[in-house]
């Protein structure tokens, strides 16, 4: 029996990288709007009150069907004590998971291999400020659990159709599902609603 999680996508990241995750957590929503990611700036407000680093540690070790991973110099901060957090709860599901778990995406000359020795040999992306083709690469490897998941999704409630208006809110801003990223990891403002 498939597991069901609390979230399809879970984001990894340092504050200094938080475009980069940003834009990547947006061009899901436009790909694959049927996921449901856990990016913290979206959800910090469901975090007031609570022990974050626990809370992290259930995100990204039992509720989340894959993690993404932003490895960069600021990524590898051993004073990052919530990045830590994350690494401590990810890392052992990913040594044990049978499917592709883990997806780091690199955006500077950071080995993955900081982040944790038993990271030797993983694939792993190079950013290459074009979040939308990373993230459409992303739907297809995991491809069938995408799938299994909406279809679940889809009993549990209510699906709107793709092609009706959909809404996205990221740092207090509307965007339309026609949102274009461009270079350097920008929004193209016009699509701003």
């Amino acid at each position: 029996m498939e597991k069901n999680y609390k979230y399809d996508i879970a984001i990894s990241f340092a504050d200094e990288d938080r475009n980069i995750a940003l834009s990547i957590c947006l061009a899901l929503k436009l790909v694959a709007p049927e996921l449901i990611s856990y990016y913290y700036p979206e959800r910090q407000d469901k975090m007031i009150g609570k022990k974050l680093k626990e809370e992290l540690k259930e995100i990204y070790r039992h509720d989340s069907r894959c993690v993404i991973i932003i490895v960069s110099q600021h990524y590898i901060n051993q004073n990052k004590k919530f990045v830590q957090a994350e690494i401590e709860a990810f890392m052992p599901r990913y040594l044990m998971e049978k499917e592709t778990f883990l997806i780091p995406v690199v955006i500077d000359d950071t080995s993955v291999t900081k982040v944790g020795d038993e990271l030797d040999g993983i694939t792993w992306f190079s950013w290459d400020y074009n979040a939308e083709h990373l993230a459409d690469q992303i739907k297809r490897i995991l491809g069938k659990n995408i799938d299994a998941s909406f279809t679940n999704k889809k009993e549990s409630k209510k699906n709107k159709s793709r092609e009706s208006s959909q809404v996205f809110e990221a740092n207090g801003n509307n965007f339309q599902n026609d949102v274009m990223f461009g270079n350097n990891n920008t929004i193209n403002k016009g699509n701003i609603k």
